[in-house]
């Protein structure tokens, strides 16, 4: 059959036009997913901007606490639109009779857990003068795992019960040693004393009371943890409460429509294990 010329041109006419519209379609659905990715792009880089400056001005508030400019930090512009909302040193432990130090302890590793204060202007000196020094008569370490656990407490005989000697040079400190393990197969070994089960909810071995009678003024407890890792623990007290273990420093970065918040905890110093060596006493070695 043929159909008229007329006929024709207008039915290829309209299949162009049909062309020239799916072409178009194609183009803006090409275009507006460049720009709505492009959109998403510029929306996602200026989130993680803002998150990063938060967190850069949250840890700016962590290092001024810890050099000591200030124990408390308000709305603090840092400029390049980033600003510590807030930053503050809190104390940790202080009049409490059971604290947690929850980081991770290695085989070998140490936590100190101090009985006396120290003195707010120099935090290298131990005070029991206007600031709280602990009392009681025993505590206790709680732990999880299959890991031991030695405890040594130092103490000054040169103190008394309550207080440290007015000029300290701590020449009459002495050290107590004490060791759990809850494994059988190993104290047999080691010679350890064997565990208890916690009292306390989260944690299952204690060492039970670590009687202080006679330890004059104890200063403070070296915890070590043996034979594997343990995820924290627990010191409890009998007959009075811990003096501050240090302080924990919390501050929060603020940059666009981000905030980040960061907490360290700020232990207070002991001296390194190594000075418990012989090669480092005072007085002459003995064989």
């Amino acid at each position: 059959m043929r159909y008229p010329a007329k006929l024709l041109s207008r039915k290829s006419s309209g299949q162009a036009v049909l062309l020239v519209i799916l072409g178009m379609a194609v183009v803006l659905t090409i275009v507006l997913s460049v720009v709505s990715r492009s959109v998403t792009d510029v929306s996602v880089t200026n989130v993680e901007e803002g998150s990063s400056k938060a967190f850069s001005a949250a840890e700016a508030g962590i290092e001024r606490l810890l050099i000591g400019d200030a124990s408390f930090i308000s709305n603090l512009d840092l400029g390049n639109n980033a600003s510590i909302q807030s930053a503050q040193s809190l104390v940790l432990g202080e009049g409490e009779t059971s604290f947690d130090f929850p980081d991770t302890y290695n085989s070998g590793d140490l936590a100190t857990v101090w009985f006396v204060s120290h003195d707010d202007t120099n935090i290298q000196k131990l005070s029991c003068t206007g600031k709280p020094c602990f009392n009681g008569t025993s505590f206790s370490i709680h732990w999880n795992g299959d890991v031991a656990v030695e405890v040594s407490v130092y103490y000054d005989t040169n103190g008394s019960s309550g207080v440290i000697a007015s000029t300290p040079n701590f020449s009459g400190v002495k050290v107590k040693r004490f060791a759990f393990d809850p494994n059988a197969t190993r104290r047999n070994n080691n010679k350890f004393s064997a565990t208890i089960a916690s009292s306390q909810q989260g944690y299952s071995y204690s060492s039970g009371d670590i009687s202080l009678s006679g330890l004059t003024r104890p200063l403070f407890a070296r915890v070590k943890f043996l034979y594997g890792s343990a995820s924290g623990f627990r010191v409890t007290t009998v007959g009075g409460a811990l003096p501050s273990q240090g302080r924990l420093l919390v501050s929060k970065g603020a940059a666009s429509n981000a905030t980040r918040q960061i907490e360290v905890r700020d232990y207070y110093r002991a001296p390194i294990e190594v000075f418990e060596a012989g090669i480092f006493s005072q007085g002459d070695l003995t064989k």
